[in-house]
């Protein structure tokens, strides 16, 4: 039976006291009820700041120069929004999921609860005295019970998701459905949904734990927790799918346009989707995202804003009438003290960075190459556009290092920076290159299937009449091959159009071993959770390794030692032919 029940909310947060949704799926609602506190005329002003997508980039350290404080320059803007607010002014601080999982701060989290050390990102929000986080799905990156370690070690916040379930690690006692929150008598709904996409689920140590329907788990949670609310706050970890100027950029099968759309439909009350996945700044200078009356915010990623949402409230006889508006607010990569909070920094972030320094600074190798093929600018422009001396790298290392894999394949959207010709390589250098936790999943492959995936890779390409910024995350699924692969793309007039050529496996053309099966490595993050439309990989004959791509290429760096040109180098494995017909 679905149940209300009193909760402990974030001591350092804006919450005076809070109740916690359980089980949201059953129609029948029993427990402990929040009381209305407005009356006829009381004015209150709501002001939520918000951001999503951070991945632990708590800070960004730069070589040589100072580091950009960004987590500290949030907890600023906050800290001194909450002293200058009125007396009847409520401020509020959320995430909308994926707070793990892109930056050398990661490490701390282990590989399983006997290596667990913190949640950097949980200690940082909870000293911060953020409000509430939905589950991202890359909180689950490296499992649900580690993850329900951090939660239970370091999260003084509600974590929450509403169509979450079927976990033997992640209980109730770990995440909600929905809370709802008092703050000067205001009841503030807040529910949490996570998307279906790329979310690591069903795995061997727990096979039950699943994703539900998004509009269905919407539905329940929401028609239990508005009656009881003055307004709204859906945390959306699903991505927006509006247009954005004039276009729709991200084609879902359930975005936020839906969840506005169908939590209007359940109720009336003053509502804002908060959303994150698919890193996008919206309301950038004010309030230009709005459907079926409820707003739809999105900070950007990994710290470039801090959102904000302002709701001007007036209790009348009928209703309670609602302004709103939305803006972004900048956060400086070149900062001064003036813009960080110094106490927190000193507090809370100085020990977290102590116990990851000695981690960071370790020499893993050393480059003895001229070329800037491999550095960070030359592969963020080439990455997507053919072959790039990083992915080779990288590709031939797995293959030299796991005695079973024949081939390896990576996709150019976890390429994310390079290294500095003839330099010492750091953990932090190459952890910079490829911050994602993606594990290795070993696929038998036909030749066959392998051809289609280089046809289907001709397609996905960025083509020389497309006007992309290619620093920019583009989740085309483009993907980049070890040396036993070697082929050409030929463009020709459109991407429909575009082939793959002079197929060369193992130095004999493709076409002659159709019908044999080949060892490939590939990523958890294509092959389990069919990201960037790799979805017909889920089905193949595959074995999750648990071996994690960036240690095994740190492990090849440690041994090799001296990297040259006789490991790194482009060597024409892939040919373009731009020219269009």
């Amino acid at each position: 039976m679905a149940n209300i029940k009193l909760g402990r909310c974030n001591s350092k947060g804006n919450f005076d006291s809070l109740y916690i949704l359980e089980d949201a799926n059953d129609p029948n609602l029993t427990g402990d009820f929040p009381e209305s506190q407005l009356k006829i005329g009381d004015e209150v002003t709501v002001r939520i700041f918000h951001f999503n997508d951070l991945h632990n980039e708590l800070r960004i350290i730069h070589k040589g120069k100072s580091d950009t404080h960004i987590f500290s320059q949030m907890v600023k803007i906050v800290r001194d929004a909450k002293a200058q607010a009125a007396d009847n002014e409520i401020i509020l601080f959320v995430s909308a999921g994926d707070d793990h999982m892109s930056n050398p701060l990661d490490e701390l989290l282990g590989f399983d609860v006997d290596s667990f050390k913190a949640s950097a990102a949980y200690v940082a929000y909870s000293e911060a005295g953020l409000d509430a986080a939905v589950i991202g799905n890359h909180e689950l990156d490296r499992g649900s019970e580690l993850f329900a370690k951090a939660i239970e070690a370091n999260a003084k916040f509600p974590v929450l998701s509403a169509n979450l379930y079927g976990s033997k690690n992640l209980t109730a006692d770990h995440y909600h459905p929905a809370i709802i929150g008092m703050a000067k008598g205001l009841r503030v709904g807040v529910i949490g949904l996570t998307t279906q996409q790329k979310t690591l689920i069903r795995q061997k140590d727990d096979p039950n734990f699943d994703v539900g329907d998004l509009l269905v788990s919407l539905k329940t949670t929401i028609s239990h927790i508005a009656p009881l609310s003055d307004m709204v706050i859906i945390l959306s970890h699903v991505g927006y799918n509006g247009k954005m100027n004039g276009q729709i950029r991200h084609k879902l099968d359930v975005g936020d346009m839906d969840i506005a759309q169908t939590a209007a439909s359940i109720t009336d009350k003053p509502m804002v989707v908060i959303g994150g996945h698919m890193h996008l700044k919206l309301n950038e200078n004010g309030l230009e995202i709005c459907d079926h009356n409820v707003p739809i915010v999105q900070a950007g990623a990994k710290g470039n804003y801090l959102g904000q949402v302002v709701f001007s409230l007036r209790q009348t006889e009928k209703a309670l009438d609602s302004e709103v508006n939305a803006n972004l607010i900048s956060i400086k990569r070149h900062e001064s003290e003036d813009d960080i909070d110094i106490e927190f920094e000193q507090s809370v972030m100085a020990p977290l960075y102590a116990m990851l320094d000695n981690k960071l600074e370790e020499v893993i190798g050393v480059l003895n190459c001229s070329t800037e093929d491999i550095s960070c600018s030359k592969n963020l422009q080439d990455r997507y556009l053919g072959e790039t001396v990083i992915a080779n790298f990288m590709n031939d290392a797995i293959v030299a290092q796991i005695d079973q894999v024949e081939i390896a394949a990576f996709n150019a959207s976890g390429i994310n920076g390079g290294i500095s010709a003839n330099s010492e390589i750091s953990f932090n250098d190459w952890y910079q290159v490829m911050p994602f936790a993606d594990t290795i999943v070993i696929v038998d492959m036909t030749g066959q299937q392998i051809k289609d995936m280089l046809m289907s890779n001709a397609q996905r390409i960025v083509r020389p009449e497309e006007l992309i910024d290619l620093n920019d995350y583009i989740s085309r699924g483009f993907l980049h091959f070890s040396s036993a692969i070697r082929y050409t793309i030929k463009l020709n007039s459109d991407a429909t159009a575009a082939v793959a050529e002079n197929i060369m496996l193992h130095n004999k053309p493709i076409d002659q071993q159709l019908d044999q099966v080949f060892k490939f490595a590939l990523s958890d993050f294509l092959t389990l959770r069919g990201a960037e439309g790799w979805n017909n990989l889920r089905h193949l004959p595959q074995d999750d390794t648990g071996y994690v791509y960036r240690n095994e290429i740190i492990a090849f760096i440690k041994k090799t030692r001296i990297l040259d040109e006789t490991v790194v180098r482009n060597d024409g494995r892939l040919k373009v032919i731009r020219n269009l017909t």
